[in-house]
């Protein structure tokens, strides 16, 4: 997680908490469609493999999503599933018209996905996915 490096409660972009203080957390943060945080689960062992979350960005004017997935578990589609139920939940339960992610085109394994879900590179530190795009990929 080096691009997280210098956040967390130790600067390696981890935070330790007890089970309380997570339990807390998770309450506080979701709060849809303002805050919400879902945890992705491996469905053999029911163990996390990672997490989505969206949050209304005041500064920008829209609505951020990020994802995460355990370094162990990468390269195994749970990115791409995760972002397209993220997108889905936003559209469908939330009614957004629109999402977006900011980070660097640099991070190719990120673009690729990002890409496969239907977002769209607009700057060099933004991607976008609109609901018109999202449904044109993902008719079910």
């Amino acid at each position: 997680m080096e691009y997280n490096k210098g956040y967390g409660d130790d600067g390696s972009g981890c935070y330790h908490l007890s089970q309380e203080q997570a339990e807390r957390w998770f309450e506080r943060w979701n709060n849809p469609p303002q805050r919400y945080y879902a945890y992705l689960m491996n469905s053999l062992d029911g163990l996390p493999v990672g997490d989505v979350n969206m949050h209304y960005d005041e500064g920008r004017k829209r609505y951020m999503v990020g994802i995460v997935i355990e370094a162990s578990c990468r390269g195994r589609g749970y990115a791409e599933e995760g972002l397209t139920l993220l997108a889905k939940k936003a559209f469908a339960d939330f009614g957004l018209n629109e999402i977006a992610d900011d980070f660097p085109a640099g991070r190719i394994a990120a673009e690729s996905v990002f890409k496969k879900v239907g977002f769209v590179r607009c700057a060099d530190d933004l991607v976008v996915l609109t609901k018109e795009n999202f449904l044109k990929l993902h008719v079910e």
